[in-house]
């Protein structure tokens, strides 16, 4: 009996453009021991058996399976599939081939078609709100992967729900070494690209609800946030989705403190508690005029280099290809997605660049043209919210109130934005993030 792995193609790891958000890499077995995965040699037997069920037209050597360099939340194959290798009687197979070289073309379309496969590595991944996002961006004016097919079902060869999609070209901004005119071109496409989300509203604050959009539906709603936030590495709270009211961004905002504080308390966090000083921040920015729009925006929440894709085609010019990573995004206050893409000016491609650094003119005239095309395509209501410190740190409270605190990460965020506020604010000082006098614990922690 011949075997699946005579004829589907395999290669032991991908160098061309990634529409998967992360850079191909050596083969390596990261991914098999970091998530437990089976290695990617006992795993492209499965997805081969996968490519001949959901191309069963075609013959075995169709297939082309190549391992990719995975994100958090997924594990990435990439699938070539060459339309031509139908499946035919030994005859008909070599007449076409002879008919092909005879009358070769050079002008005919290529039979080849690329696409990503995306298996989600953990239990709890959120798979069918995952899809229902890029069905949501599929005919808005956003680059997003597009979805071939996709089951949230386990029954199938790998043994997993999944998604197919066509593959993008580019590569991930990070590491990626682009010239000023080259920086210019993406600055306008992302400055465009955010314009374009927010005008994706909602009066409810909360998760895409996924039942109506997998359902055809031209119409969404949200759902209210779990308190534990659902992500792929815990399943939430376990309380049943609901759907979101109207909210004002000011009272989202004091339920949300009001229930992570509520959770803190059944993890018996009693001592730490960063939500009373947030909570008055939260009422003197309310004092201060900050919260006027009480619309929700689709927000990406992660939109950093590592999602976004880069397709250079020229000297002068880099397209945006792709925004990537969806798995998080949530409908929120306008200014969450606000967050000024200072990567794009900072020459040190550093992601995690000081947000408070984010308005400073650069000193290169080359490099203020790259921040102004940002500007000019983003929009007026973008920058509204992007530099002013009172909204850096509205920013900060209001995604912990929406995520949590879940590591220590987090809670130096909240400690950082209640020191500033105290240094910037001395007449409005708030509590710490202890409920005692002193922060020394926390001090002494960092040591």
């Amino acid at each position: 009996m011949e075997r699946m792995d005579d004829f589907v193609h395999y290669a032991g790891n991908e160098n061309t453009n990634d529409a998967a958000s992360i850079a191909s890499s050596d083969v390596s077995f990261t991914s098999t021991m970091n998530f437990e995965h089976e290695p990617f040699e006992v795993f492209q037997s499965k997805v081969a058996e996968l490519c001949k069920e959901k191309w069963p037209r075609l013959s075995t050597d169709a297939f082309t399976i190549t391992r990719m360099e995975g994100g958090s939340f997924n594990r990435i194959i990439a699938l070539q599939v060459d339309t031509s290798k139908t499946q035919l009687p030994w005859i008909q197979r070599h007449a076409r081939n002879f008919i092909k070289k005879v009358c070769s073309n050079p002008g005919r379309k290529s039979a080849i078609r690329e696409y990503v496969l995306r298996i989600p590595r953990f239990e709890y991944a959120w798979v069918e709100h995952d899809i229902a996002v890029l069905l949501f961006l599929a005919d808005k004016n956003i680059p997003v992967p597009k979805i071939t097919s996709f089951t949230l079902s386990s029954n199938n060869a790998i043994g997993s729900p999944y998604t197919i999609q066509p593959r993008l070209p580019g590569q991930p901004k990070t590491g990626l070494d682009l010239t000023i005119p080259q920086r210019i071109s993406l600055a306008r496409d992302l400055g465009s690209a955010l314009a374009e989300m927010s005008q994706l509203r909602s009066s409810c604050p909360g998760s895409l609800d996924p039942a109506g959009i997998l359902n055809g539906s031209s119409h969404f709603q949200t759902l209210r946030f779990q308190c534990p936030l659902r992500n792929s590495f815990r399943p939430g709270s376990g309380e049943p989705f609901t759907p979101s009211a109207p909210q004002s961004v000011y009272d989202f905002l004091v339920s949300q403190i009001a229930r992570q504080r509520a959770y803190d308390l059944t993890l018996h966090r009693e001592a730490t508690n960063p939500w009373k000083g947030l909570g008055k921040i939260t009422d003197e920015l309310n004092k201060m005029g900050l919260f006027h729009d009480d619309t929700y925006y689709l927000t990406h929440m992660d939109l950093m280099p590592r999602n976004i894709l880069v397709n250079v085609t020229s000297p002068t010019t880099a397209r945006l290809s792709g925004i990537m990573d969806w798995d998080e995004a949530v409908f929120a206050p306008a200014f969450l997605n606000c967050c000024p893409p200072s990567w794009l000016w900072d020459f040190e491609g550093d992601e995690d660049l000081d947000e408070k650094v984010a308005n400073e003119t650069p000193a290169d005239p080359e490099v203020q043209a790259v921040k102004k095309a940002f500007e000019d395509a983003v929009g007026s209501q973008y920058l509204t919210y992007a530099y002013s410190t009172e909204y850096r740190l509205a920013r900060t409270i209001c995604l912990l109130a929406i995520t949590g605190l879940h590591s220590n990460d987090e809670t130096y965020m909240a400690r950082d934005v209640i020191d500033e506020w105290n240094e910037m604010k001395p007449e409005c000082q708030v509590p710490g993030i202890w409920d005692f006098d002193s922060d020394d614990e926390l001090d002494e922690n960092d040591e």
